[in-house]
């Protein structure tokens, strides 16, 4: 009974496909391709290709389509992953930050993705107590700045014998759609310094998982004042910590712009200078936390706050999902067109 079933299935849907092929005009096809590369999530060629094959039969080019499994996951690391979640855990050891990026925003309220997350970065906080050349590269971050692990070291986290990459390249599987771990920001405690770490998470759409995530570390302050310091941070985006933290190039960088603005104002070379020191301060307080208006209250700096508590800051980290990304914006109906133009 099951093969009759199975055939019946088959000659309906080549009967179908038989009377579909010669009645779908080209506004039609445009239609179906976009229509079931929505239902899919797969690229527009494979798209095409399957119902092409399929004489236009949208459920044999579907059922085609979900056939390829992994082949076709594998084809969407082409594709530009911008949107996502950030996941942050702070403990004992220190603290993590890590960015993990999708296609579509639809995916990063997917329960599994957002566990994938949350599970990476509580695994990179776990990395501190079990690999010491990881540790002690985390320790050597300084200027203010906790360690960055790229994609490929943050990847490299194992858990259970397995890494995060192969947590990663499964969850792509089962969500259809290009995942990437991006990075990771790192801070290992140092034992009996005294430092406390606070964090925030923005836009929390699970525990400890948002779309930005800071965290602090500071010594003579409650974990509670860090934990404001670090909304600060995600609320004002500083760059640098202080600005003995700023780089060389970055400082000549933007003096050379204020000197090419000043130089043909005719003032004198000490009016100049004093220009360019008043220039240099706004810059700071623009990108140094320390040197920024504390959003809590505007009428002192985050140093001086900091200072009030009796306390120093120690380093920052700030994530936010998608940043620094370019992102094409591309026209479908163009899309489509090019397509099939080129198949």
């Amino acid at each position: 009974a099951a093969h009759g079933t199975h055939a019946v299935r088959a000659i309906a849907a080549t009967s179908h496909a038989s009377a579909a092929a010669p009645s779908a005009s080209a506004g039609e096809k445009t239609a179906m391709i976009k229509q079931l590369r929505e239902r899919t999530g797969a690229p527009i060629v494979d798209v095409k290709r399957a119902l092409d094959a399929a004489e236009y039969d949208e459920e044999a080019a579907f059922d085609a389509l979900r056939a390829k499994g992994l082949a076709a996951a594998a084809k969407k690391a082409g594709r530009v992953a911008a949107d996502g979640l950030v996941g942050a855990r702070v403990g004992p050891r220190g603290a993590a930050a890590c960015e993990i990026n999708t296609e579509t925003d639809f995916v990063s309220r997917n329960e599994e993705f957002q566990e994938l997350v949350r599970g990476s970065a509580d695994a990179i906080y776990e990395r501190l107590g079990h690999d010491a050349e990881f540790a002690a590269r985390v320790r050597k971050a300084a200027n203010g700045a906790a360690y960055e692990a790229n994609a490929e070291e943050a990847s490299a986290t194992t858990v259970a014998e397995e890494t995060l990459d192969d947590f990663v390249k499964e969850t792509a599987a089962n969500v259809r759609e290009n995942v990437t771990m991006r990075r990771a920001f790192v801070y290992a405690l140092t034992e009996g310094s005294e430092e406390v770490i606070g964090a925030y998470v923005h836009g929390a759409i699970s525990p400890g998982v948002g779309r930005q995530a800071a965290f602090v570390v500071a010594k003579g302050v409650s974990v509670d004042f860090a934990n404001k310091v670090a909304m600060h941070v995600v609320a004002s985006s500083p760059a640098y910590l202080r600005p003995d933290c700023v780089p060389k190039e970055a400082y000549e960088r933007e003096m050379a712009v204020f000197r090419a603005q000043t130089a043909d104002t005719g003032k004198p070379a000490n009016i100049v200078e004093k220009i360019l020191l008043g220039r240099m301060n706004k810059y700071y307080e623009e990108v140094c936390l320390e040197n920024q208006k504390f959003i809590l209250d505007d009428s002192m700096t985050v140093g001086k706050a900091v200072k009030a508590e009796g306390g120093e800051l120690v380093a920052f980290a700030r994530v936010k999902v998608g940043e620094g990304i370019e992102v094409e914006t591309k026209d479908f109906a163009a899309e489509v067109r090019e397509t099939v133009r080129s198949t």
